[in-house]
């Protein structure tokens, strides 16, 4: 051996104990560095404010008020129909005066049918 290649031993010849660093720890360490990097980063995209649970969370909420937008277009729609009845057909808002105040003509009598009677013990007795 030459004076040069005893001062800076090579890699291969520098084992533990020539006070070289073995390859192996290096290439650990990197990977452990690399894995808890990758595990830091889906746990980040996972449950950050902009995650995926978040991203679904959202998006479930989004369908539910689209789909309660949709019944409320349908009730609108209903709505708009109806003021236009009142306001362009008589016998509609006479038809609804008559059914929703119990409004009649004069001359007109009224017969309002309950409902069957609860026949139980109690009750009148059939023959």
């Amino acid at each position: 051996m030459n004076e040069t290649s005893e001062l800076f031993p090579s890699a291969a010849e520098a084992g533990p104990a020539g006070g070289g660093r073995p390859r192996g720890l290096f290439r650990r360490l990197a990977l452990t560095v690399l894995g808890l990097a990758v595990l830091g980063g889906l746990a980040y995209l996972t449950v950050s404010a902009d995650g995926f649970i978040r991203r679904s969370e959202l998006e479930r909420e989004k369908s539910k008020l689209e789909d309660e937008i949709a019944v409320l277009r349908d009730e609108n729609q209903v709505l708009r129909q109806k003021k236009e009845r009142l306001l362009h057909d008589p016998g509609y808002v006479e038809d609804e005066a008559r059914r929703k105040l119990g409004l009649i003509r004069p001359g007109e009598t009224v017969y309002r049918l309950s409902e069957e009677p609860d026949l139980t013990e109690e009750g009148p007795e059939r023959p």
